[in-house]
């Protein structure tokens, strides 16, 4: 026993010394690995960065360049390659190589089942979602976007006047009411508030998305997330169980604070449920929000524990994580390029004046007047058809997108699928079209380095109410949208406008020239 008590100690010290050398030099090893490997991609594929001459000295150079130089590779890549037609594979140290295809192959791409290529397979690697996702559920079926689309889609007009509620309440609150003084303001910390609250009040009601105690625990759970992902990322598989627990710590001590707020509603919710009846799926009387979505959708789940309270409140902060930061950077972004523009009081006015008209049309059609045509702003239809809001954040998402990679999939396929042009793709392979080069092509957008507000406002939309507005028409023609020659016009526009005359789009729909996040059923 004492020769135990005196050893242990000394064990204990010794492996955690071992422990504290092997890791590094493990993790060291596997970086160096991805440096030189070409993940099974065939060799006649050339690599951006790397010379005719490739080997794998060449491909660790490039695999390194992509750490501060992506930008640089993808427009080479887009320049050498995708413009002639011809896929290449872009490097990257991080999440490891990935073939990129011609714009010409997107649309084929787009239309690739999930059973041969998935960008769900993709999202789940960047995301390192078996580990960071908190249940197994949500990483083998994320059904919340099937609820969302079929249940939020169909509502949204029930969700107007809370919408409009809660942001009042934002703007005042963050931004206050004094119309003479300057005020700093932080703005994205403020635009956090504002996305936190505006969702929340959606998934869960008023009561918590002004709870300062649950919103700050589901903020710090959707930051984290990328964080702990890519402190993964840098280990290989098989430490990946082992340190997964402990790389995800914080992330499960947020939800566990977001879930002592959310519990005990789903709770509630769930003993009301009788379990040999099938609620219907449209019921008035029943609590409009995600926790009763959710609870439906798992009545008529094959697996059980989709009805239960854990799972419901895990799906519930994933969801957040979703739904809340893509959103912050690209309004932040969009009001520092409205800001910083000489222009910009010129650009609110046109955009207030195109709004305000177009309400005042609602109100006309409407027997409620123009409380009811207020109302009526939370349909798509309504948003569609502010055009000059809808083109200043399309703008703005395609000069300052949060991806650079417009489409990606991984090959699901046993084995393995074959590219347009022949080409043989191992299962597992990466492949995408890239945004970012596409975005900056002046043959597809004119001018395309300038922050062009109204590039995506169609001529025809003068024919809109609020073309009358004179000083609509003075900040239009400073954005260049006095060109007579429609060809000219729609380059400005990506192209895009000619076959959607009459028919407004979804506010920042996607196109194959305008892929600021993905394109197709998969579009985020």
């Amino acid at each position: 026993m004492p020769f135990l008590v005196y050893f242990a100690p000394t064990l204990l010290c010794g492996s955690l010394v071992t422990a504290a050398v092997l890791i590094p030099l493990i993790v060291a090893a596997n970086l160096v690995r991805r440096l030189v490997s070409d993940a099974g991609i065939p060799a006649h594929l050339p690599w951006a960065g790397v010379g005719p001459n490739s080997g794998r000295l060449s491909r660790a150079r490039a695999n390194l360049t992509s750490i501060f130089g992506l930008k640089r590779l993808l427009d080479q890549g887009y320049t050498e390659y995708s413009k002639k037609g011809q896929a290449y594979v872009l490097p990257h140290i991080l999440t490891g190589p990935e073939v990129v295809l011609p714009l010409s192959q997107a649309r084929w791409l787009v239309e690739q089942p999930d059973s041969v290529m998935s960008q769900t397979e993709v999202n789940r690697q960047f995301l390192e979602a078996d580990h960071t996702f908190l249940h197994p559920n949500i990483v083998r079926e994320p059904v919340h976007p099937q609820v969302i689309q079929r249940e939020l889609t169909h509502r949204l007009d029930s969700f107007a006047d809370d919408i409009l509620e809660e942001l009042n309440d934002c703007f005042i609150a963050n931004w206050g009411t004094d119309t003479e003084n300057w005020k700093e303001v932080h703005i994205y910390e403020t635009m956090l508030d504002t996305i936190s609250r505006l969702s929340t009040r959606v998934f869960v009601g008023k009561s918590l998305c002004q709870n300062k105690g649950f919103l700050k625990s589901a903020r710090n759970f959707d930051r984290n997330v990328v964080v702990s992902a890519a402190g993964l990322n840098l280990l290989p598989g098989f430490l990946k169980p082992l340190f997964g627990p402990i790389l995800t710590i914080y992330d499960y001590l947020q939800y566990k604070t977001l879930a002592k707020f959310v519990l005990p509603s789903i709770r509630e919710r769930l003993a009301s449920v009788n379990e040999k009846e099938k609620l219907p799926l449209y019921d008035d009387k029943k609590p409009n929000d995600y926790i009763q979505w959710a609870i439906d959708h798992a009545q008529a789940h094959w697996d059980p524990t989709e009805l239960t309270d854990t799972v419901i409140a895990r799906r519930l902060a994933c969801l957040c994580f979703a739904a809340i930061q893509s959103s912050v950077i690209s309004l932040t972004n969009t009001i520092f390029d409205l800001a910083s523009s000489p222009h910009c009081a010129e650009w609110l006015d046109a955009m207030r004046d195109q709004v305000v008209a177009l309400v005042a049309a609602e109100a006309e059609a409407e027997e409620g007047g123009e409380e009811r045509a207020r109302s009526a702003w939370g349909s798509k239809a309504s948003l569609a058809r502010a055009t000059r809001v809808d083109s200043a954040l399309r703008e703005s998402m395609r000069l300052n997108g949060f991806v650079a990679r417009g489409i990606m999939k991984m090959v699901t396929a046993p084995g393995g699928c074959v590219l347009p042009d022949g080409t043989s793709l191992p299962r597992g392979t990466k492949v995408g079209v890239q945004a970012y080069s596409v975005h900056r092509d002046e043959e597809i957008y004119g001018e395309a380095e300038r922050y062009d507000v109204f590039r995506f406002v169609s001529p025809s939309s003068s024919s809109s109410p609020s073309s009358s507005s004179s000083s609509g028409e003075a900040s239009l023609s400073l954005s260049g949208s006095d060109e007579s020659d429609e060809g000219a016009s729609r380059r400005r526009r990506g192209g895009q406008g000619k076959s959607n005359k009459g028919q407004p789009q979804a506010l920042v729909s996607t196109s194959l020239t305008f892929l600021a996040f993905s394109h197709g059923p998969n579009a985020w």
